[in-house]
């Protein structure tokens, strides 16, 4: 199963943001034993940086996003992508890129965020870690 993770899931994840982050330990608990793949945007890795660098150092933040580059497939950000995000009703960019290479990925199931009414479409399924979590466990009972 193919999921799209928005930056706030996997920043929950590493920076233990409470009460978050219980849920984002289940999905990436999931990732890890490969039950699911995980996909995110290039573009994510500058955010998730910028915040681990704040919070732990660089050195730190080097090995968190080089693991994390190696269980997560990386979308690319390309012109098509651009140019979806441009023509995107999404308002803020950084989201309406993250919807654009969310949408470039064949089979993807969802995308999980805790910030549902940022990713509005009508194309795909737009899931919180507790939507997702639920979903998974009834479906594999």
């Amino acid at each position: 199963m193919k999921v799209f993770l928005d930056i706030n899931i996997i920043l929950d994840f590493l920076l233990k943001r409470a009460p978050f982050d219980e849920d984002a330990i289940e999905i990436f608990k999931l990732l890890y034993k490969k039950d699911i793949n995980g996909f995110v945007s290039a573009i994510s890795y500058t955010q998730i940086g910028y915040f681990l660098q704040k919070f732990t150092g660089k050195p730190t933040t080097k090995g968190i996003l080089r693991d994390l580059n190696r269980l997560l497939k990386t979308v690319t950000v390309d012109n098509r992508i651009i140019e979806e995000a441009i023509d995107s009703e999404i308002t803020d960019f950084a989201d309406a890129i993250q919807m654009a290479s969310a949408l470039s990925i064949t089979g993807l199931h969802s995308i999980i965020t805790r910030d549902k009414k940022d990713f509005k479409s009508s194309q795909i399924l737009i899931q919180s870690p507790k939507e997702f979590l639920n979903a998974f466990k009834n479906y594999h009972e």
